[in-house]
């Protein structure tokens, strides 16, 4: 009886771990995943807001490394617009995707720094993190959401 009890037991873990894994990114997913953020880069610096928009899904929501929010694919290409003709005008934006984690074969989390270079009359350099969660319709990789940050140092928040 001992036995039985304890091979239960065994299965049960085994199984359970088998069903707590994380489905691994296929190729192709991983490389259309990281398309689509090289798409929404080269959206940005060629000022296309609309199909930077067609890159997140109709409620996607952007937290940005200045602490705003945007919620909506209007509102995203909106801020993004506003943002990249105002204070980034001129800089050249990029991300460089180092993980692609699926969480189900149609959810994934894609992390990565960025960087908007030529800022500030072409001096200037904006860097941090973003991790984005995308979903997949049919063959087609969106942006649900990203948030950006600006790591600081251990310990109370500098003020503002």
């Amino acid at each position: 009886m001992r036995i039985v009890a304890v091979t239960a037991v065994i299965s049960l873990v085994w199984a359970g771990a088998g069903f707590a894994q994380t489905p691994a990114t296929s190729s192709g997913d991983d490389a259309a995943i990281r398309r689509v953020l090289q798409q929404q880069d080269d959206a940005r610096n060629r000022g296309d807001w609309k199909a930077l928009g067609e890159l997140f899904t109709s409620d996607a929501e952007q937290f940005t490394s200045a602490g705003q929010w945007r919620r909506g694919r209007a509102d995203i290409e909106k801020g993004v617009a506003e943002t990249m003709t105002t204070t980034y005008k001129g800089g050249k934006y990029a991300t460089k995707v180092e993980t692609v984690r699926m969480l189900t074969p149609t959810v994934a989390i894609a992390d990565g720094p960025f960087e908007i270079s030529g800022i500030a009359g072409g001096s200037g350099t904006r860097r941090g993190h973003t991790t984005y969660a995308l979903v997949k319709s049919g063959d087609r990789w969106q942006i649900a959401a990203s948030r950006s940050m600006v790591p600081t140092a251990v310990g109370p928040t500098p003020p503002r």
